[in-house]
């Protein structure tokens, strides 16, 4: 059997496992549990947990009325250890903790499942603009989006003291692109366009 869980694995692991489909897909709750690493360790290596703090609405599992996420968090480590997905679940949260082995993500910090076909028209990465980096990510089968922005520089008016809209510092068409696809999820980062264009964090 294998070691007992810190405080940090079982949430990595419960969030993994609660954001998964039921399917149980080894790189699906695999991809979780890295893109949530990859942005604790972007963010100033932050815990799990400080990532939570920082950002409570980064995950819909921990807001309490997800079932997966509330069986793993309270289920024993000898049970976890006998169930197929939960063990999963644990097992890839402890290397996404230590970064070691692949990254089904491929590198992302954000995912969708469901939810992204389902409510499409009004969806958060629909209403910003996103581009599949590749045809096989589009598991929902709906089209890109884009919009066209150009981001210029403020410039202070040294007479009036007033900000005034300077010269173009960047344009792009799509704040998300996709990283890979696994079960039931997609996993996300922003584009790179966007982040020169408006200065952005790639973690925020």
């Amino acid at each position: 059997m294998s070691e007992a869980l810190t405080e940090e694995v079982r949430l990595l692991a419960a969030i993994a496992y609660g954001e998964a489909s039921t399917a149980n897909d080894s790189w699906e709750i695999g991809g979780i549990a890295f893109a949530v690493a990859n942005r604790c360790r972007a963010w100033g290596g932050k815990t799990v947990a400080e990532l939570k703090s920082a950002d409570p609405n980064y995950s819909y599992a921990w807001d309490g009325s997800n079932d997966r996420f509330n069986r793993l968090s309270r289920t024993s480590h000898k049970e976890t250890e006998a169930n197929k997905g939960m063990k999963l679940a644990v097992d890839w949260a402890r290397s996404a903790l230590a970064n070691d082995g692949p990254d089904p993500s491929n590198g992302a910090f954000w995912w969708d499942g469901l939810d992204f076909k389902t409510n499409y028209a009004r969806h958060p990465k629909v209403l910003d603009g996103f581009k599949w980096t590749d045809r096989t990510h589009n598991i929902f089968g709906v089209a890109e989006k884009h919009r066209e922005v150009i981001v210029r520089w403020k410039v202070r008016n040294k007479k009036t003291g007033k900000i005034v809209m300077g010269g173009e510092r960047g344009r792009y068409d799509s704040v998300w692109i996709s990283t890979a696809a696994h079960g039931g999820t997609v996993f996300w980062l922003h584009d790179l366009d966007y982040l020169r264009a408006t200065g952005g964090k790639a973690y925020r």
